[in-house]
């Protein structure tokens, strides 16, 4: 059992394979799809029928949602270090506040493609 499971199951004992099951299906979904936001509605639905308060589900997954695109910023800042580094340009790759700039812009940037599959690519 790895940590997560763990944890999940101090918390929910018992009720951790309920929990489960009432979400294979949009983990599957989700996996299939590779887009968490196709199945956003069907999650809300399965977490109220589990026992979550609806104003608390339908607060959290969205944020959730939305902030949880650290790969893709992180991808992005990478991408375009990469990029200086190709045409040798020196002011970004060497200054660290430069860097946690672009940090930040592309954690705005990241909010735009969270519907979209892989966008980060493009």
């Amino acid at each position: 059992m790895g940590p997560i499971a763990f944890v999940g199951y101090l918390f929910l004992k018992q009720r951790l394979p309920v929990l489960l099951r009432r979400i294979a299906s949009p983990m599957a979904i989700a996996f299939n799809t590779a887009s968490s936001e196709a199945v956003v509605s069907q999650l809300v639905e399965e977490m109220e029928r589990f026992g979550c308060k609806d104003k608390i589900v339908s607060f959290v997954l969205p944020l959730g949602y939305s902030f949880n695109l650290d790969g893709s910023m992180m991808y992005m800042t990478f991408a375009s270090m990469f990029i200086a580094q190709a045409f040798n340009i020196t002011s970004i790759t060497g200054d660290i506040s430069q860097q946690i700039v672009m940090l930040l812009v592309f954690l705005v940037t990241s909010k735009g493609i969270a519907g979209v599959p892989r966008a980060s690519l493009v």
